[in-house]
């Protein structure tokens, strides 16, 4: 057998000059195909109708620190009661050590409490906003707000299992790593700036692993100080003079809010066509990122809102959308490709993301690139945005209908200070919006070179993307 397999090694030696691994076969670019939107043989007209927003919330006035707002009602017994604390000028710091400190808070309340609705307790962290949600019946409204307020004070996290809270933070850490996720850390840092104050504000290891009682009591007073407080109730009884005298009394152990003196200024510059690589050795698949960071100037902030989200919906509203229709239904190289829009106080980024297998990386960047550079280039047919505009109304008119999504959009309105007519304003620019407009917003923003952020094998994917991309530079990156 050994000598056997010596001449199997002499053999491919000599007449293979090594037997070196031949070059992978990769995927070949191909032009950019737009789907057609001409209705189906046979097909039943689609019925018009005039989407509407809801009916303005009842907003009062429970003291000059806490807003009532009184939301249309579930389709249930239940009162909806959420206490959301909103920070629309900075971002929370080291909110992921509290959501987790408040989630084990949550099991201890439904453990010593005899309310049965505690059990529903749910938190809800972003990055300007903080709610707590409850689903009671009326008769323990006054009971249920008083537990969330007490939720915020410091003796609600004197019996906190803190080796326990501190081994979760670590288990996050190390599952982020372990499914890829870190993409989106370093994603995170290239498109808005290592100097953010959104990339400050989380993810803090020294914090995590040594978190005491004591710090963890200066995140809670840090976190309520920044905070301007709004109860919302969803199908709750009248609001009697009795009832708001019992909330306002419960809301005011909450605290005052402390100015916040600082301004944020945008400092983010632009790479060029540099190519982020996080290398992944072994890895069958590449993650791909690729987007733009937008202008939060206020002489356009409106314009700049409206064309992130129409942008993100006309190329990555999943089935429908240009990337998915090509790079999926057509080509086949990608399971899913999506769109879309982050509008927050301070960012707003248009984002594109998929995965790919590797011999395919080359070809499914370009592919991107390539639309990219085609709604720049030239509008839609008038079937294709009647398509698109049709797309948008239906998710709106879904969201408005989901109890869940319908308070969500709603908490992230106070937290971005959008005001009650946003919905309004931009139901009426996608009834306006015509081919040539959408077209304008693309060769507005997609005029600039995109920031691109991928996780791959480097060694298996460089060959393709340095023949595809020949203009790009190549530049290794991690999470530090």
């Amino acid at each position: 057998m050994r000598q056997i397999s010596l001449l199997l090694i002499l053999g491919c030696s000599l007449l293979s000059g090594g037997c070196q691994q031949t070059r992978l076969s990769f995927t070949q670019v191909e032009a950019p195909k737009v789907p057609s939107f001409d209705a189906p043989t046979n097909a039943p007209a689609l019925a018009s109708s005039d989407f509407t927003p809801l009916a303005r919330p009842e907003v009062i006035s429970l003291s000059n620190k806490v807003s009532l707002h009184r939301l249309p009602g579930m389709p249930s017994q239940l009162v909806g009661i959420h206490l959301l604390a909103v920070s629309p000028d900075a971002p929370y710091e080291n909110l992921d050590i509290l959501h987790t400190a408040l989630q084990q808070h949550s099991v201890k309340l439904a453990n010593h409490h005899d309310m049965p609705c505690l059990e529903s307790l749910t938190i809800h962290p972003s990055i300007h906003g903080l709610r707590l949600s409850l689903k009671c019946p009326a008769s323990e409204l006054v009971q249920a707000v008083d537990i969330l307020v007490q939720s915020w004070s410091p003796e609600a996290y004197g019996e906190l299992d803190l080796a326990k809270l501190r081994r979760q933070l670590a288990l996050d850490k190390h599952i982020r790593a372990f499914n890829g996720s870190e993409v989106e850390q370093v994603w995170a840092d290239k498109i808005l700036g290592s100097a953010h104050p959104y990339n400050k504000a989380l993810n803090n290891r020294a914090l995590q692993q040594s978190l005491d009682a004591p710090q963890l009591l200066a995140l809670l007073r840090q976190t309520k100080a920044q905070s301007r407080w709004h109860l919302l109730l969803e199908g709750s009884p009248d609001i009697n003079d009795s009832l708001r005298q019992k909330l306002a009394a419960s809301l005011s152990q909450l605290g005052q809010q402390k100015a916040d003196e600082t301004s944020f200024v945008d400092t983010f510059s632009p790479y060029g066509k540099q190519l982020f690589v996080i290398d992944a050795p072994g890895t069958v698949q590449t993650q791909v990122r690729i987007g733009y960071h937008l202008s939060l100037e206020q002489d356009d902030q409106a314009d700049s809102a409206f064309a992130c989200e129409a942008l993100s919906r006309w190329l990555g509203r999943s089935f429908s959308g240009r990337l998915y229709f090509d790079l999926r239904e057509q080509r086949g190289l990608t399971y899913g490709i999506y769109g879309r829009c982050f509008n927050n106080p301070m960012a707003r980024i248009l984002k594109y993301f998929g995965a790919t297998q590797q011999q395919h990386t080359g070809a499914f960047i370009r592919g991107i690139l390539d639309h990219l550079a085609l709604a720049a280039d030239a509008p839609p047919s008038a079937a294709e945005l009647a398509a698109l505009k049709t797309s948008q109304f239906s998710r709106l008119a879904l969201r408005r209908d989901d109890p869940g999504q319908r308070i969500e959009d709603y908490t992230q309105t106070i937290a971005r200070q959008a005001g009650v007519d946003s919905l309004s304003d931009r139901l009426l620019r996608w009834q306006q919006m015509t081919p040539e407009s959408l077209q304008a917003m693309a060769k507005q923003h997609f005029g600039q070179v995109p920031v691109i952020v991928i996780r791959g094998d480097f060694e298996r994917i460089r060959p393709d993307l340095e023949e595809k991309l020949p203009d790009w530079q190549l530049k290794l990156t991690s999470v530090d």
